[in-house]
């Protein structure tokens, strides 16, 4: 259980890691990191800070499925292994989309979107084995 644990942790972490790479774009803007309207500027980003953008917002959508499959298989108690495995899988998937995201691999970072989504499936189809 602590593995899901420390994987839901790292889940939340990467939102945030795709986030540092977008201040990073912003400060590197002319006028500087806007604190003042920071939504507004991170709006107009244009190339990786623009992708670094879209992989934070991507994160605040695959989190919430991914905290639920865990905690369903925490509650009905189902053989952690498995589920250890498809949260690990997710969660290294979910650094190499980050990557890939900002590294601008389309093709690539969909397919890693793809096998990291049917590791949260997993988690839901699961319980029902059991």
């Amino acid at each position: 259980m602590t593995i899901l644990i420390i994987c839901l942790l790292i889940s939340i972490l990467q939102i945030y890691i795709a986030k540092a790479v977008v201040a990073v774009a912003m400060a590197k803007e002319e006028n500087g990191y806007d604190n003042h309207h920071p939504r507004m500027q991170q709006s107009k980003l244009t190339g990786w800070g623009a992708r670094a953008f879209a992989a934070h917002q991507n994160g605040f959508e695959a989190f919430p499925m991914f905290a639920i499959g865990v905690l369903l298989n925490m509650v009905l108690e189902v053989d952690f292994y498995f589920v250890e495995m498809l949260a690990l899988g997710f969660i290294s998937l979910r650094f190499l989309y980050i990557y890939l995201y900002i590294a601008d691999y389309s093709y690539a970072r969909s397919t890693i979107w793809t096998v990291a989504f049917l590791c949260n499936l997993g988690m839901f189809i699961l319980p029902l084995l059991y």
